[in-house]
C-alpha cells in the first residue's frame, strides 16, 4: 500500500513539472517540433524508473511523462491561436 502512495505522489509532482516545463519550452520556443521534446520527457521517464529502481514501472513513466506533454502543448497552442482568432475579430471590429 505504501509502495501506491509514494509513487502516486512522485507521479504527480512529475507531471506537474513535466506540464510546466513543457509549457515553458512550448511558449518560449513556439516553432520547435512537439516530436523533439516529447521524446526528451520520455527519456525521463525512464531514467525516472531507473534512478527510484522499479524498472517495472518505466513504460507507465514513459507514456505517462508524454501524455502529461502532449497536454501542455495542446494548452499552449490553443492560446496561440484563440489569441491570433482575437486579433482577427478586433480588427474585423476596428
Amino acid at each position: 500500500m505504501e509502495f501506491l502512495l509514494l509513487f502516486g505522489l512522485h507521479f504527480f509532482i512529475m507531471g506537474s513539472l513535466v506540464m510546466l516545463f513543457r509549457g515553458i519550452i512550448t511558449f518560449l520556443l513556439p516553432r520547435m517540433h512537439f516530436l523533439i521534446t516529447i521524446s526528451i520527457f520520455g527519456i525521463a521517464g525512464v531514467l525516472y524508473a531507473v534512478i527510484f529502481e522499479v524498472v517495472d514501472l518505466a513504460i507507465f513513466a514513459t507514456f505517462y511523462n508524454m501524455i502529461c506533454s502532449l497536454i501542455a502543448v495542446g494548452l499552449i497552442k490553443s492560446v496561440f491561436y484563440f489569441k491570433k482568432v482575437a486579433d482577427s475579430h478586433e480588427e474585423k471590429i476596428a
